[in-house]
């Protein structure tokens, strides 16, 4: 009588039915370890408290550890270089903000990077206000009042920046209110806060959360936020627009891969930071550092970071800056 095939047979025969599985299980592989977040600016800093703050349900929601690597130095081209020189798997991304994203194209000669052909926009994280902050030992209490100080001093007065989009943003306000300032630059922010708070500097530019809380202790004097209306975190600061109608900048965050992320791992993340930034205890932390979670549908990342480039530019190109 004929046999059957062997019980051998039937299992030789298993992985081949199987075969049409496989790329999807190697691809829900991912992470198969923990997730590096590079922060291209020191550790205290807006960017990296934000990192910081959301990790931690990225790394549950994910089931591997989520490590902040600070980078910080050379105007964010360290960091920004670490991720790229890391394999495109989607285990290290970096955080860009306006600064690395959108002003350095103009501002730093030779850039080692172009933010549009080497990063993949993951997700938008926040957007806040700058803070025109100043030494509260002098004569002032509003952006008037220094504006007016400074054009009977011209060329005395200095700010101090951690960042491009803060010398930028310092500039453009000196420019449109037609003073001489001298602008001195930082490696991060915290160090020119510190150098405002001691009066080494007359003003600077400044992340809303650490200045506001600086300056409700007294330690500097807030003038005023850099965004057309009052900012929600901080009602009581007028903006720059009631002095200088039409002045508007912000600072925003993003999350982002080398060019070549698996567009599968940029969904599963776009979607789990979706699902985090919804929560309300979240953004009730986010808060009091001056942040508001910012969200943008993911088919427009892109081209909001092309607008950005733009944008930054036609400023950088108004106020005439040489890149250095």
């Amino acid at each position: 009588m004929p046999r059957g095939p062997s019980r051998r047979a039937l299992l030789a025969a298993l992985p081949v039915a199987g075969l049409p599985a496989l790329p999807r299980i190697a691809r829900a592989a991912w992470p198969e370890r923990p997730i590096r977040i590079i922060v291209t600016f020191p550790g205290g800093t807006q960017t990296d408290i934000l990192t910081r703050l959301y990790s931690a349900q990225l790394s549950q929601r994910l089931g591997q550890p989520v490590v902040i690597d600070n980078r910080g130095g050379g105007q964010g081209q360290i960091g920004i270089r670490a991720a790229l020189s890391a394999p495109a798997d989607g285990h290290t991304l970096v955080m860009v903000g306006v600064s690395t994203g959108a002003s350095a194209p103009h501002m730093i000669k030779d850039l080692s990077y172009d933010p549009r052909r080497d990063l993949v926009p993951i997700s938008m994280i926040a957007e806040a206000p700058y803070l025109f902050a100043c030494d509260p030992r002098l004569p002032v209490h509003s952006l008037p009042e220094l504006i007016a100080y400074a054009k009977a001093r011209p060329g005395q007065l200095n700010f101090g920046h951690g960042a491009p989009s803060r010398q930028i943003v310092g500039l453009l306000m000196a420019r449109q209110a037609g003073i001489e300032v001298v602008d001195v630059a930082y490696r991060g922010q915290p160090e020119a806060l510190n150098d405002t708070i001691s009066g080494r500097l007359s003003f600077t530019i400044s992340d809303l959360g650490d200045a506001l809380v600086q300056a409700r202790e007294g330690r500097v004097r807030a003038l005023a936020v850099s965004t057309a209306t009052r900012s929600a975190l901080a009602p009581e600061i007028p903006p720059v627009a009631d002095t200088l109608p039409g002045f508007s900048m912000s600072v925003w965050f993003m999350l982002a891969g080398a060019a070549g992320t698996p567009p599968e791992v940029v969904r599963r993340l776009n979607g789990e930071l979706a699902t985090i930034l919804a929560d309300p205890e979240l953004r009730a932390r986010l808060a009091p550092q001056g942040l508001e979670v910012r969200s943008l549908e993911p088919a427009r990342l892109a081209e909001f970071l092309a607008d950005e480039i733009e944008n930054w530019g036609r400023v950088v190109r108004t106020l005439g800056i040489t890149p250095q």
